[in-house]
């Protein structure tokens, strides 16, 4: 009878598809669970970000229209095709996401196993920023976006400084700059160029037509920006992130709270703490190996971006989206070290190998199942959290008519002005219809006539402040 390899096994042949199916499942299931179970609402920042991208001027391109060009274009887009509602809000952010995911899967491959590369991707899904941010339509998905496509561009212009690969590596730098904040990213790229010996003598080596030719096309992408910031320096200041009042010792409590603390959920709706204690220990053990192996361009990278992009978060802690990438990519490195060091152990045992994975696998199953616990009873039962989320939309669409006579302030007049060029409502400032739906804030503010009365209250899932919508009749 023929002896049975550990090869031979079903679970050992499909490993990767089965990390694949994994992975794809759970990122199904966030994305399901926000749009449509909870918290299944939109944050200030997404409405103040639908505004301006329902109505971006281009006769007025050239000022602080033009910050975050590129995505509000997509969000547009996605308005305009599927109308407005949370999904084609978030819908930009979520696509963008999955495509981030991809990259963190391939540059994982480049510069790990393909076995790290696929626990990496489950890693980079269980953290609560990557839940929050995949949903949430913000730019703010940009800051995952822009480093992991440059890191990706950058290693695939290392390995044929080709046209074609200056091409896509300047494209995505120039798009990059429209982003608040991705200055510093670049920056630190730019850093890691010029200080490791490998990369500089790739530049220098690099013909110069090639040269020539990005730096063409980096000013050509960015020249409308440029003008901008000509036209309106304050552009500056959104564009590095600047805020306008600086308490360095508050910030250093605000941010140590918000990446290990677990009291402490972070205003606009993302769950803290950012690095759970797993994550944590990965992290440093990750750090070490990075600092062992100091020479390596990704050393280097890693070094460079933590410390850059630490004293940035120092400064605005609202901008600590932008440490996922570091984050991750010394997450990824420490479960690497601990693989290979296992490995190194038994270089020639093919079963102390396999079993060795197990304890491995079922950590970072553990880590998906748990967070995705988390973040499901977060988002579904703390208040402090669903306060950030307005429900408004989801009601005002799902249990009214496309008939509806909408009344609502002049805060919010902007916002639903959309649903009346799409032909679902008819937005007005005054009560002069038979049957009006106010908003809350409206019926608070405008001076309706006694001769209406509420026919019905539209409420939210919500403890407090639920009562949104007021379905008036005039007798």
């Amino acid at each position: 009878m023929k002896k049975l390899k550990i090869s031979d096994f079903w679970i050992y042949k499909f490993r990767y598809q089965i990390g694949i199916g994994i992975l794809s499942l759970g990122y199904l299931a966030i994305i399901i669970y926000t749009l449509f179970i909870t918290p299944n609402g939109l944050t200030a920042g997404e409405i103040e970000n639908t505004k301006s991208a329902v109505n971006l001027d281009f006769s007025n391109i050239f000022s602080k229209n033009i910050i975050d060009l590129p995505y509000r274009l997509l969000q547009k887009i996605s308005i305009d095709i599927f109308g407005l509602s949370n999904f084609s809000i978030k819908l930009p952010s979520i696509i963008i996401s999955l495509l981030s995911l991809v990259f963190i899967t391939k540059i994982s491959g480049m510069w790990f196993s393909k076995r790290a590369s696929i626990l990496a991707s489950i890693i980079a899904i269980t953290s609560s920023q990557f839940f929050f941010i995949a949903q949430n339509g913000t730019s703010e998905i940009l800051y995952i976006f822009y480093p992991i496509l440059l890191i990706w561009s950058g290693m695939k212009f290392l390995e044929t400084p080709k046209k074609r690969q200056i091409f896509i590596l300047i494209t995505i730098l120039g798009l990059s700059f429209y982003t608040p904040l991705s200055s510093y990213i670049v920056l630190a790229f730019l850093i890691t160029v010029l200080t490791h010996p490998h990369l500089r003598f790739t530049i220098k080596r690099t013909p110069k037509s090639q040269k020539i030719l990005g730096v063409s096309l980096f000013l050509i992408i960015t020249t409308p920006l440029l003008f901008s910031i000509l036209k309106d320096l304050s552009i500056l200041k959104i564009i590095f992130g600047i805020p306008n009042k600086l308490d360095f010792f508050e910030n250093i409590k605000n941010l140590g709270l918000s990446l290990i603390g677990f009291s402490n959920p972070i205003s606009n709706g993302m769950l803290s703490p950012v690095v759970n204690p797993a994550t944590a220990i990965l992290i440093l053990i990750g750090l070490y190996f990075a600092l062992t192996a100091r020479h390596s361009a990704r050393s280097y990278l890693i070094s460079i971006w933590t410390i850059i992009l630490a004293f940035v978060c120092l400064t605005n802690t609202a901008t600590i989206t932008i440490l996922f990438t570091p984050i991750l990519i010394l997450t990824i490195t420490g479960l690497q070290g601990l693989i290979d060091t296992w490995y190194a152990l038994f270089p020639k045992n093919p079963y102390a190998r396999f079993f060795g994975l197990i304890p491995t696998s079922i950590f970072v199953f553990n880590l998906l199942i748990t967070n995705l616990s988390v973040f499901a009873l977060s988002y579904q039962y703390s208040p402090q959290i669903l306060s950030a989320f307005n429900q408004d939309l989801d009601i005002l669409l799902t249990k009214t008519d496309s008939n509806r006579i909408l009344v609502v302030s002049k805060n919010e007049e902007d916002f639903y002005k959309v649903l009346e060029r799409q032909g679902k409502a008819k937005v007005k400032d005054t009560a002069e219809d038979n049957e009006i739906v106010v908003s809350k804030e409206a019926y608070k503010t405008t001076n309706i006539s006694d001769k209406y009365h509420v026919k019905k209250i539209l409420v939210s899932n919500r403890k407090d402040n639920s009562d949104r919508f007021y379905v008036l009749t005039r007798s």
